[in-house]
């Protein structure tokens, strides 16, 4: 959906997430980023911050800027390349009507005229790749089978059971059950803290469904549980892995368990599915003074 105010669109670009750069005066002419064949320069990682600050959208002083903002920038340049990229891989591409669509709409905020040539640029692309990515079909239940196979967080959701416990010990004799051929749910039932594990299996699901938006699980679960999720293979328990609960044997389950429900959120939207999925997934590679890239938040984080 496009915002037909550049005020607004450059609030949403400044809340996409979190990076730091310590300025944006005397940045080396390097790649920032890169993922794939995309990539972003310092030098135009620079540029935006300064039109940013020009805008008045960020505060730069002595030509220093405040870490959030230029992490939050650099999250929006990710997600706009990784966009790209994606959609390369699809055979889609952002198309002069997209770019026509969103500039007429920007365009009717007398303000947008005032912002820096390559920020104006920039909005737009962002916002004509979404118009782009809302075009994308939902992939076959045979490739979405082979991507969850290879990666399951590729599909943009989780489809995971676990199991808590408060010691490490326990977590391990529940591991070891497990892999010596006992049925993950019983398992759960038998050790796990969690209230209702002995009817639920350990299964975490939504009302809709047993797979849960990958956006979700970044925003709303503990980051080192989602952290050992992200590592773990479809039909493989992982563990153990310590979180602020306790520590957990995680349980990717396999296609077969969950393919009606993946099958199905997945065609509920599925550009933002699949690129939620390729940006935690993708090797994206980040110049070592800004940081790196955290898939469990969703967001860049110092070194």
């Amino acid at each position: 959906m496009i915002s037909n105010s550049p005020r607004r669109i450059l609030v949403s670009l400044l809340a996409l997430g979190t990076f730091g750069l310590a300025g944006c005066g005397g940045v080396a002419s390097t790649d920032a980023l890169r993922v794939g064949s995309q990539s972003v320069s310092a030098d135009f990682l620079a540029t935006i911050l300064t039109q940013l600050g020009d805008a008045g959208q960020i505060t730069i002083e002595y030509g220093q800027v405040a870490p959030d903002a230029s992490r939050s920038v650099l999250n929006a340049l990710y997600r706009g390349e990784a966009t790209k990229e994606l959609l390369a891989n699809y055979g889609e591409e952002v198309t002069e009507a997209d770019r026509t669509k969103v500039r007429t709409q920007v365009s009717q905020d007398p303000a947008f005229s005032n912002l820096g040539e390559d920020l104006q640029d920039l909005i737009i692309s962002l916002n004509a790749g979404d118009l782009a990515l809302a075009r994308l079909s939902a992939p076959s239940e045979k490739d979405l089978q082979a991507m969850y196979e290879l990666s399951p967080a590729s599909l943009g959701m989780m489809c995971v059971a676990h199991l808590v416990v408060e010691e490490e010990s326990t977590a391990r004799k529940a591991l070891d059950e497990v892999n010596a051929g006992a049925k993950f749910a019983d398992v759960a039932g038998k050790y796990s803290i969690e209230p209702g594990a002995d009817e639920s299996g350990g299964v975490l699901g939504s009302e809709d469904g047993d797979c849960i938006p990958l956006a979700d699980y970044q925003t709303q679960f503990d980051k080192d549980f989602v952290a050992g999720a992200l590592t773990a293979k479809a039909g493989v328990p992982t563990g153990p892995v310590k979180s602020s609960f306790g520590y957990h044997v995680i349980y990717v389950r396999p296609f077969d368990d969950v393919k009606l429900s993946a099958t199905t959120l997945m065609k509920t939207n599925p550009g933002e599915f699949l690129i939620s999925g390729f940006m935690a997934t993708a090797d994206v590679k980040v110049g070592s003074k800004y940081g790196r890239y955290n898939p469990a938040t969703g967001t860049f984080v110092a070194n």
